[in-house]
């Protein structure tokens, strides 16, 4: 049984008001979930849909409507726009799939749960008015408690209201149940006006043990789907679900049990932070560009005025707010206000920041704020990779569980962050050294950051170690002193391909329902279904080149890049005395690997882009030198004409001036 509850949130699960779903949250598997849909945020109809097709539907209803499955024409109005879209969700896969094995379905209440459990012809075995009719005859009961959803959550009155039919409701269900049901409880859709939010996820009955709910497509601990419901019914019924669903059943966490009084508030609190991070994400962007725009400006006037530039402390900080805003994850700033991201970044950054400026390592002054930025960068991703992300979550630029790109591992601007710091750690580290005490170096550092993004328990970042990889190769070549030519990028190619290919295959070795996405991405491939996929991705990649924050902040730091090769060339810059000239080049050579080859191979796009600059170019800085001061009459001739020129006596007699020697 499916008890759909549309805008279920956690905030409405309370010992007092609503007593059985506070008593079934204790003896049942929960979590929170999110309902992204292929519209963004999921209404009713887009969110009972969503769970039919185990993929990200569109309805494009009136918010407070729903789509009438047994008219034809609305039927097919359904299935012609989620053809055309993005995901080409299949409108009726559960009840096809349950037909095809001879189960039954019955839907209780409105067209809602006719959504969800129908097949492709719009159609449920009944439609029966009450619980304990569908029980007698059905393997799969869909139901619908939409109290909460027109609700304004506003007018406290109204909730608790809604909140006391809801729980009234589900109590005579629970009464009703036979022994050995397995019952999903879920909030199936956002509000009708209010923003996404987080939502419900209870599972109950012989497969699930009181604890925590997860997925392997999400891989994270409390964290699940709503594109995961559909498979878990296929899964419950001993049905395998179609390839065109994207999500992955539900299952319980072997671990110790976590009190009810605890547990909840801890997934109040994860709703919390990420509406928080998504309301305040584009001001923060907005703020980080501006200090770029800012940065950039102030380093070409002092440029073209022959100087060094700002302090190097500044630069520091300016190169560090990339991980700052990583590490703003320590202090619970979703609590104190949106407010609190700024000041909270700005501190962590001039902490990263005095650090690299102070350090007396490594032994190489101008490479020391890319080794200690560097380092910094990348052990912060490394560690937060090796300990479940719980950093990335919620981060101002990392992965929010209501957008639903990714949820653990390594997201595509945290791989712009392990792959700036760490070719900028390597590049410093084997600065002044040739062959293969250097090459060494940049390998192994380089090897280490490629399985933490590609190895599916840590990283499980497909398209990171396509663009990672080369770029490691790049510099590696490069301070090994050899001559790079084609044979020597098609080694490259081939160490890329293969590595992809060795971790996507161990992925794809375990069972189907551990498997993260690059081993879920082998079986499409099998299959035939993977073409949407690529051009989804690709879509997405192509947005951020015409939209959005990335691409602004990508303009900056390529026009101070620019600013820098010209100045170069008009001598105002120069390398410093000490700067391997060598290295230099191949750790720009390999940043622009990255950038390239992320944007390219990623739906991130720009994004990657747009970090690795952001880490790459400011910690570059410190290598140039202000080139000569501007011409002396002497060093354009003029003083020697003078030399040349008669001297006059005090006698006012004159003597030409003897030719310079030499």
């Amino acid at each position: 049984m499916v008890v759909g509850v549309p805008d279920l949130r956690w905030q409405d699960v309370d010992r007092t008001h609503t007593p059985t779903l506070w008593q079934l949250a204790g003896r049942s598997s929960i979590g929170t979930m999110t309902d992204q849909s292929g519209e963004g945020d999921a209404r009713r109809a887009a969110g009972w849909l969503t769970l039919n097709t185990g993929s990200r539907a569109e309805a494009f209803v009136p918010l407070r409507t729903l789509p009438e499955p047994s008219d034809p024409v609305q039927l097919e109005r359904l299935k012609t726009i989620n053809q055309a879209a993005r995901f080409h969700s299949q409108v009726g896969a559960l009840g096809d799939a349950l037909n095809r094995a001879g189960r039954t379905v019955a839907a209780v209440g409105t067209s809602g749960a006719v959504l969800g459990g129908m097949d492709s012809q719009g159609r449920v075995d009944s439609r029966d008015s009450t619980v304990a009719m569908a029980l007698q005859h059905a393997d799969v009961v869909m139901v619908e408690l939409p109290q909460l959803y027109g609700v304004d959550r506003q007018d406290d009155a109204a909730v608790a209201l809604a909140q006391t039919q809801v729980d009234d409701a589900l109590g005579v269900i629970l009464q009703q149940l036979p022994s050995g049901t397995s019952l999903l409880v879920a909030g199936v859709s956002d509000g009708s006006t209010d923003q996404a939010h987080l939502h419900v996820a209870m599972a109950s009955g012989p497969a699930f043990a009181a604890g925590r709910l997860t997925s392997a497509s999400t891989g994270r601990p409390g964290v699940v789907q709503l594109i995961d419901i559909a498979p878990t019914v296929l899964w419950l019924t001993g049905v395998d679900p179609p390839s065109a669903m994207l999500g992955v059943h539900w299952e319980s966490i072997a671990e110790p049990r976590v009190p009810t009084a605890t547990e909840v508030p801890r997934l109040v609190d994860l709703d919390e932070r990420s509406v928080a991070q998504v309301n305040t994400g584009g001001r923060y962007y907005a703020a980080v560009a501006a200090v770029a725009l800012l940065y950039a400006v102030a380093m070409v006037l002092s440029w073209v005025r022959r100087r060094a530039g700002l302090p190097r402390f500044v630069t520091a900080v300016v190169a560090s707010i990339p991980v700052a805003s990583w590490l703003i994850q320590l202090v619970p700033w979703w609590r104190m206000g949106a407010w609190s991201l700024a000041p909270l970044t700005a501190v962590f950054a001039l902490v990263v920041g005095a650090a690299a400026t102070l350090s007396p390592w490594p032994g190489k002054p101008r490479w020391r704020l890319a080794a200690v930025v560097g380092a910094v960068t990348a052990g912060v991703l490394v560690i937060d990779a090796a300990t479940g992300s719980p950093l990335s979550l919620d981060a101002p630029f990392g992965d929010n569980p209501i957008i639903a790109g990714r949820f653990h591992g390594v997201g595509n601007v945290a791989l712009a962050l392990l792959a700036s710091g760490t070719l900028l750690l390597a590049a410093a580290l084997a600065a002044g050294s040739r062959g293969g005490r250097a090459a060494a170096t940049v390998f192994g550092l380089g090897a280490v950051a490629v399985v933490v993004d590609g190895y599916p328990k840590l990283g499980d970042d497909f398209g990171g170690v396509l663009a990672l990889l080369p770029a490691v190769c790049v510099l590696t070549l490069v301070v090994s002193g050899v001559r790079i030519s084609w044979r020597y990028l098609a080694a490259v190619a081939a160490v890329t391909v293969g590595t992809v290919a060795t971790f996507a295959l161990v992925d794809y070795s375990r069972p189907a329902s551990q498997r993260t996405h690059l081993g879920r991405f082998v079986q499409q491939v099998a299959d035939g279904s993977a073409w949407p996929v690529i051009t989804r991705k690709l879509d997405s990649s192509l947005a951020t080149f015409t939209g959005g924050w990335p691409r602004w902040v990508t303009l900056i730091w390529v026009l101070l890049a620019v600013a820098a090769y010209v100045g170069h060339r008009q001598g105002w810059l120069r390398l410093g005395e000490d700067v391997d000239r060598r290295t230099a080049g191949g750790v720009v050579a390999a940043l622009a690997v990255v950038g390239f080859l992320g944007a390219a191979l990623n739906d991130s796009g720009l994004a990657i882009t747009a970090f690795v600059l952001y880490v790459g170019v400011p910690s570059l800085v410190p290598l140039l030198a202000p080139g000569r001061t501007r011409p002396t009459g002497a060093d354009t001739g003029r003083g020697a004409v003078r030399d040349l020129l008669p001297r006059v006596r005090n006698d006012g007699r004159t003597r030409p001036l003897k030719p310079p020697r030499g």
